[in-house]
């Protein structure tokens, strides 16, 4: 029998959905129903909020609850204790709650961890309350408080405060957004590393005999990202090009296929001469290896890199391990994005357009491609004036 519990101040009911016999699981099942009332034309109309835990549906409950409002009270009375109730910490819980099936995983587990921070420091805060001043000394505490984070860091938190909040201005919430006429911490342009040739083949020869080697050349000659490689299958590799279809996603203890970071992402990569050796090579070992761990030969449907189990990498154990085998070599332990950047650097800087350069690499627009790797092209404007 569906259990009803009240929310605070009379504001509509949450109501326990769990149908099962043991105990509570999530998913489908685990719902909690908020339930409340508005007034349409003159007519009560029953409405519901649906969450996946009980502190969730009084969030999300508390924020239909908005201006629009509860039960017999007048319509000013409404606004005035809905908007009471309805603290920073209420709206995140409730705006987060609705961006997990319409967001990306790793970014959704982003979102999660910056909403922690901006509930610790501003959740008590009435929503409607919240003012410029409130966010700006939040953001300064954060970074430069006892535990500072970087400024690149903070930008984020005043990001995602930001885009909460203009949720929370269109559902007539809050007037204005105080995170938007804050100001943003400043943010020094990071110098990246001009890769060459040279620093590439020192790395590759490193990792030469260990299992960082292949997905380092994917990523040194085809410029991949870590997801990318890891979710690639040996159908989506041809004899003369890439088929980027898929990202990994590490989810629950295990590897999942999910769509590339952006449609741009969608791409198809030539295979250098270098590279198709490498990855005839690494295939060879990988039949090698099934053979040895007595299972069936590699299929279409397989990733290319794997564990050595042959089961799909976990990013963050690779990564690690990675940089143990660069430091071992005294080399700087940077991770696989390093090698993708270093990609994009060799080709603009030995004459590639940025246009190309930004397909190859799946960028979301040629202008990424450009800020991140023309910064100082000292060598392409000298020829240009020569052409005078």
């Amino acid at each position: 029998m569906a259990t009803r519990r009240r929310a605070p101040s009379g504001a509509g009911a949450v109501i326990d959905r769990w149908k099962g016999s043991g105990p509570r699981r999530g998913g489908a099942q685990s719902r909690w129903e908020g339930r409340y009332s508005v007034l349409v034309d003159g007519r009560r109309v029953q409405r519901s909020v649906y969450a996946a835990t009980q502190r969730e549906g009084l969030a999300k409950l508390a924020a239909a609850l908005g201006p629009v409002g509860g039960s017999g009270a007048t319509p000013r009375d409404r606004q005035a204790g809905a908007k009471s109730r309805l603290t920073v910490e209420a709206w995140l819980t409730a705006w987060l709650a609705d961006k997990k099936e319409s967001t990306r995983h790793q970014t959704f587990r982003r979102y999660s961890s910056l909403v922690e921070h901006l509930k610790a420091g501003l959740g008590t805060r009435p929503l409607p309350e919240l003012t410029v001043a409130d966010v700006e000394r939040f953001l300064a505490a954060k970074q430069h408080g006892d535990k500072p984070l970087s400024a690149r860091s903070v930008a984020h938190l005043r990001a995602v405060l930001r885009t909460a909040l203009n949720d929370a201005v269109r559902h007539g919430h809050v007037a204005s957004n105080a995170a938007q006429l804050a100001r943003p911490p400043r943010i020094e342009a990071k110098e990246r590393r001009d890769w060459t040739t040279a620093d590439r083949d020192a790395y590759l020869q490193a990792l030469l005999g260990t299992d960082s080697y292949a997905p380092a050349a994917t990523a040194f000659y085809a410029g991949l990202r870590q997801g990318e490689m890891l979710g690639l299958l040996w159908q989506d590799v041809d004899p003369g090009l890439i088929h980027v279809r898929h990202a990994a996603i590490w989810k629950e203890g295990q590897s999942e296929l999910a769509e590339p970071k952006s449609a741009t992402s969608r791409r198809d990569v030539p295979i250098s001469p270098t590279l198709a050796v490498v990855l005839a090579a690494h295939r060879r070992d990988e039949e090698a290896k099934r053979q040895r761990l007595g299972i069936p030969p590699v299929a279409a449907d397989d990733r290319v890199f794997t564990s050595p189990f042959a089961a799909p990498h976990n990013p963050t154990v690779q990564t690690h391990a990675l940089g143990r085998r660069l430091r071992a070599a005294g080399l700087e332990p940077v991770g696989f994005h390093a090698f993708r950047h270093a990609f994009g650097s060799i080709l603009v800087n030995r004459g590639a357009e940025v246009l190309t350069v930004s397909r190859l690499m799946g960028h979301s627009s040629i202008g990424i491609t450009a800020d991140t790797y023309t910064r100082n092209p000292k060598d392409r404007m000298i020829a240009a004036v020569k052409l005078l």
